[in-house]
């Protein structure tokens, strides 16, 4: 229940106790933001519906938040946090762990509450700046309070020092248009037929008395196009923090200013900056365009050699230690593909930190094409980005550029394989083709009636006065497309010519084939060997129906003098298989030359990465 209340006219506090109201002084003034939200917007959050009454706006070195306190329907309270376009609907939840002390606490650090694991990504002090509205308990503008934001995968965690043990806010992520907000600020000024009252402010350089513009109270410097200075946004003062700290003039592709819409937001480019990173003595830069929306908050166009993304930071990120080469993310693997020091080398424009010229971060990409998942880490603050890849011609349509965009060069980290697709689908179609080329096979093989008509076994004898000798007759009483004669033997170490002639009985038509079978085998130097076959076939085509028998005359080789037993079979209609298997080689050529070319591809972008070769460049993303 709300217990205090701050007066929107003379900035009173006043305290209720019962039906008395107590004044308890004069509340600082509100920093004027651009906010949409205000006292008696009204809104759902899980399903549930909410209505604002009040707020405590604090302010920190990464810029300025707004907390909303919020009443549902069912008379449960809590808080709507807002900073930087994201958004974070808590409540207070009482915890028995004892907690680490705020010194303690550092960035990636695990910390256990309630038995579960969360990670440290923000150390703040915060300084209250005022209240508005209804609130639960005192508000005294100018006090500092120690805050950590903790993190899993669907749970948000705010540790306020501000009392002993600290206070625990537990909450979810959410987005401005899942919470369906209604009585918005502009709503409400459109309504009155105003003009709406989020607006940029404008203002002159403190050092050259240039033009500039501030887009959101969330913005804490902003860098001068003309001077290079960089000034410090306090309220409605103007701190220059560092004087033509640039020697290098950089004029950004896509200027300042420029409106674009993205993923259906539209969105305003108010600053750009370039950094740089050294790997084995090779500096690598690339550009970054701050972009900012009202209701949406703030987002980030990357380019690098003329390869673009789109970048939102994760209200959800995966909890992953340093340096681990891969991990999982909703079905979807990620790779470590480069990291190393990032420094800003120029920056001009808005932006919602204490910007300045040379400032680090340690950075780590993952990759899983078209996606990227970046982690920047500093002494206070370990924060997760996902990076979406942009193709120029989208970029330049989204904002009306008519430029050329800067030419792509290489393969970019996560730039999707163009050839994956292709790959599928020639793959594809070597399925189809191989499936009506084994469908064509069984009919031959069923429909044709390929069976065994005869079958003897025969010894061929080194020592036989006569070398020949005749098999017993079998009938055929259909015309044979072809008829197969097969010699299987046992022939060892040594050779055998055949002449096998095929014989009708009653006409004395005959049929010649020969042929040779020979086989060797042995040990040399420890290994065993072996050469040739024991068995070998010979066919006859287009074969009338009639009595046969075969007529076969033998050469034994003088290698080994031993008998050979020979096991003579006549198969009627014999299905090839030959062609079959040369229909699939050949068949097979295509999906394996397209296979190279999108290995070849994952190949140059794996190149570029700190792992190059130890990554498995030949991995596509997609079965064959």
């Amino acid at each position: 229940m709300s217990v205090y209340a701050v007066c929107e006219f003379c900035r009173s506090t006043l305290l209720r106790s019962g039906e008395d109201l107590q004044n308890l002084g004069r509340m600082a003034d509100l920093l004027e933001d651009a906010t949409l939200i205000q006292v008696g917007t009204e809104g759902k959050h899980r399903g549930k519906h909410f209505g604002v009454l009040g707020r405590i706006q604090l302010k920190h070195e990464s810029g300025v938040w707004n907390e909303w306190y919020i009443l549902f329907d069912d008379g449960r309270s809590g808080w709507l946090s807002e900073a930087s376009g994201e958004y974070v609907v808590s409540a207070v939840v009482p915890v028995t762990d004892p907690l680490p002390p705020f010194a303690d606490l550092t960035p990636e650090m695990p910390v256990s509450i309630a038995g579960r694991t969360f990670t440290v990504t923000d150390l703040e002090t915060a300084r209250c700046i005022s209240g508005q509205g209804e609130l639960p308990f005192k508000v005294d503008s100018g006090y500092d309070v120690n805050t950590a934001d903790l993190r899993s995968s669907d749970r948000f965690v705010t540790l306020d020092y501000s009392e002993t043990p600290p206070l625990v806010f537990v909450g979810q992520p959410t987005t401005f248009d899942d919470l369906k907000l209604t009585n918005l600020r502009e709503q409400r000024d459109l309504a009155a037929g105003g003009a709406p009252t989020v607006q940029a402010r404008a203002f002159n350089c403190p050092h050259c008395a240039s033009p500039l513009t501030i887009h959101s109270a969330a913005i804490e410097s902003v860098a001068c196009d003309s001077c290079g200075s960089i000034i410090g946004i306090e309220n409605d003062n103007m701190k220059l923090l560092a004087r033509a700290a640039q020697g290098l003039r950089v004029p950004p592709w896509l200027p300042l200013g420029s409106k674009g819409v993205l993923h259906d937001i539209a969105w305003e480019v108010i600053g750009y900056l370039r950094r740089k990173t050294t790997s084995d003595g090779v500096d690598y830069l690339w550009d970054e365009y701050l972009l900012f929306s009202a209701e949406q908050g703030f987002a980030w166009l990357s380019e690098y050699q003329g390869h673009w993304n789109y970048v939102r930071t994760l209200s959800d990120p995966p909890s992953v230690s340093r340096g681990a080469l891969k991990f999982q993310r909703k079905k979807d693997e990620f790779k470590l593909f480069s990291s190393g020091e990032a420094r800003i080398i120029y920056v001009v424009g808005e932006f919602y930190w204490r910007v300045s010229v040379g400032e680090t971060c340690v950075l780590e990409d993952y990759i899983c094409p078209p996606l990227m998942l970046s982690r920047e880490m500093s002494k206070k603050e370990a924060s997760w980005s996902q990076g979406e890849y942009l193709e120029p011609d989208d970029l330049r349509a989204a904002f009306n550029v008519t430029a050329s965009a800067p030419e792509r060069k290489g393969v970019y980290a996560n730039q999707p394989n163009p050839l994956i697709e292709r790959h599928k689908k020639v793959c594809g179609m070597f399925w189809k083709m191989a499936l009506l080329a084994t469908a064509v096979q069984l009919v031959f093989f069923f429909l044709l009636a390929s069976h065994l008509v005869f079958k003897q076994r025969v010894v061929l004898s080194p020592l036989a006065e006569d070398s020949a000798l005749t098999t017993q007759e079998f009938v055929l009483k259909s015309r044979a497309r072809a008829l197969l004669v097969r010699h299987s033997t046992d022939v060892d170490n040594n050779w055998l010519a055949l002449t096998t002639t095929l014989v009708e009985k009653t006409t004395g038509e005959a049929y010649l084939g020969t042929q040779e079978i020979s086989h060797y085998k042995g040990v040399d130097d420890g290994e065993s060997w072996s050469e040739g076959s024991k068995d070998d076939a010979i066919v006859f085509k287009n074969i009338p129906p009639g009595n046969y028998y075969l007529a076969i005359e033998y050469e034994l080789g003088k290698d080994r003098n031993a008998a050979v037993s020979d096991t003579v079979e006549v198969v009627r209609n014999p299905v090839g298989w030959s062609n079959y298997v040369l229909v699939l080689i050949f068949l097979a050529v295509f999906p394996l030359f397209s296979r190279w070319r999108r290995n070849a591809f994952e190949t140059r972008r794996w190149s570029e990465s700190d792992l190059a070769g130890s990554s498995g460049s030949d991995s596509g993303g997609d079965e064959d």
